[in-house]
């Protein structure tokens, strides 16, 4: 087993608590290596590395050790020999693994371990920014079992929030049309059964938003229309965009920041709508 240089050790032994060898086998690492230009660089470590090994063992993940060590030689070389871009690798390397995981990040401690290495000032403060990346703005839809199909819509809507950790873009505007149409339909099979054999989004979309107008109005509850308006409005948008961007059409390539609102887009109406599913 490859060993950091004496420097290296608290942030290697960091990086090893966050479980970074199973970031290390992902497509996202692999994607980050080519984009930076270190593909090739890595394979030739990697496979020193897998040469010089001296154990096998039945049902142990060689790759994940194998990747790990990987990086220790690589982290190893940067710091003795390219020390710039040192910290340029970390700060690349622990943003595409911010990405990739699904869970928070403890940030504070390899920002200590860095502090230590006299890491430049504006690399650490764009480090430390990193695990508020995982914070949601629009918390996801739960889907209530009453529903029918609730498996099925809320896998869809899982499969949005994948599709954008994979950068997935253009995927998670399929899934968002999908989630919609899910949730629409399933408000109209409870609320208005006689038009349930309507399928066109916008028009499913209006009928929820007109029933909910109307549930208001009979109770004689005080609303905010131009609220309820904007289901019609998102709809529109996030149909557009699907019909543009998305996986089914392959017109465009969406990015990130379009993705991301159209999934918060879907889970705001979804939470509101699914309070009158209930």
């Amino acid at each position: 087993m490859n060993k950091p240089i004496p420097k290296l050790e608290p942030l290697v032994d960091n990086l090893k608590d966050l479980d970074i060898g199973e970031f290390l086998k992902s497509r996202e690492f692999k994607r980050y290596c080519i984009k930076a230009g270190l593909d090739d660089y890595w394979r030739e470590t990697y496979n020193r590395v897998e040469k010089t090994r001296g154990f096998f063992s039945l049902g142990m993940d060689h790759e994940k050790y194998d990747s790990e060590d990987t990086l220790i030689l690589v982290m190893n070389d940067l710091y003795e020999n390219y020390h710039n871009q040192f910290f340029n690798f970390i700060r690349d390397f622990l943003y595409t693994f911010s990405q990739w995981n699904k869970e928070s990040i403890s940030i504070s401690e390899l920002i200590e371990d860095l502090e230590l290495l006299n890491c430049p000032k504006e690399t650490l403060e764009f480090i430390e920014s990193l695990d508020s990346h995982k914070i949601i703005a629009v918390p996801k839809s739960e889907i209530p079992l009453i529903i029918d199909n609730a498996k099925k819509l809320k896998n869809c809507i899982d499969k949005m929030e994948k599709s954008i950790e994979d950068s997935e873009f253009n995927l998670t505007l399929t899934y968002a049309y999908s989630s919609l149409e899910g949730i629409f339909k399933a408000y109209i099979e409870k609320n208005v059964p006689s038009k349930k054999d309507e399928s066109d989004l916008s028009k499913i979309s209006k009928i929820v938003r007109e029933d909910l107008k109307n549930h208001f109005q009979e109770n004689d509850k005080i609303f905010p229309e131009p609220m309820l308006n904007l289901i019609g409005t998102i709809t529109n948008a996030i149909s557009n965009a699907r019909n543009n961007f998305s996986e089914s059409h392959f017109d465009k390539t969406s990015d990130k920041w379009l993705a991301e609102f159209t999934r918060d887009c879907v889970n705001s109406i979804g939470r509101l709508i699914i309070k009158f599913i209930k």
